[in-house]
């Protein structure tokens, strides 16, 4: 579990290194093709993300260290700068996702939380490690949960988009308030894998969320995985919306 601030600003800032890498083995020279930069800088800025456990030696190369990652500071500016403007920018609509707003109080949130620490994110990570190929992509998975969520629903434009932004930021706003709190939580991953893994990651969290019990209260979750821009790029996303449109009943045809 990483939880320290300067690793944190080392994932925000290495992001595309961090994806260039991937599960490896990835040389610092294809790392530094794929980024457009000098192998010089890349080889110093791999050191420093080794230094941090976010990189380990694979072979001949380097691969990502599979982490699970708490953020207890500067959650807004997180939400903001990381989750809020990929979500709102559309430029790929989401393969898989599901909203749930009634699962009840802050104890039943804390069970749902601590069963997806057992379950949920060690299976998620399992699945993201398999070696990559020459169809993987790169995608970004969100999901949230939060005891105290107000119910949203969007005059216009997209009601599942609305009703997600709605779960993450009231999870940031709870862990923000209560770094400590395990009745809220915002778990953010980026991933590089092959499309029919990411299918299954979306399954894995699709049946974690909509097995949920419901219950009285405010309590809500969900998940999104969303393709990156670039990867979408030369496909028709109208037609990806219409065919992977998330559901906020459940599963998702």
């Amino acid at each position: 579990m990483v939880t320290d601030e300067l690793t944190w600003e080392l994932v925000r800032d290495e992001w595309e290194l961090l994806l260039a890498i991937g599960s490896g083995p990835t040389s610092a020279v294809a790392a530094a093709t794929a980024l457009s930069a000098p192998v010089s800088g890349v080889v110093r800025r791999i050191a420093l993300l080794e230094q941090h456990g976010l990189v380990r030696r694979v072979g001949d190369g380097f691969g990502l260290v599979a982490a699970f990652y708490e953020r207890r500071e500067g959650m807004s500016s997180y939400l903001r700068d990381l989750v809020l403007r990929r979500l709102e920018a559309g430029d790929a609509p989401p393969i898989a996702g599901v909203v749930r707003t009634d699962l009840g109080s802050p104890a039943a949130l804390e069970a749902l939380l601590a069963r997806a620490t057992e379950s949920l994110y060690p299976a998620v990570v399992t699945a993201a490690n398999r070696p990559e190929s020459d169809k993987s992509e790169r995608f970004s998975v969100f999901f949230a949960a939060a005891a105290d969520c107000p119910k949203v629903r969007a005059a216009d434009g997209d009601r599942f988009l609305s009703e997600l932004l709605c779960v993450l930021r009231a999870a940031a706003g709870q862990r923000s308030q209560a770094p400590a709190t395990r009745s809220a939580y915002l778990w953010i991953a980026e991933m590089r894998v092959d499309p029919e893994v990411a299918s299954e990651i979306g399954e894995l969290f699709d049946d974690f969320v909509s097995s949920a019990p419901s219950g009285d209260g405010r309590g809500a979750a969900g998940f999104a995985i969303v393709p990156s821009a670039a990867a979408r790029k030369g496909k028709d996303p109208s037609r990806a919306a219409h065919r992977t449109q998330p559901s906020t009943s459940g599963s998702h045809p």
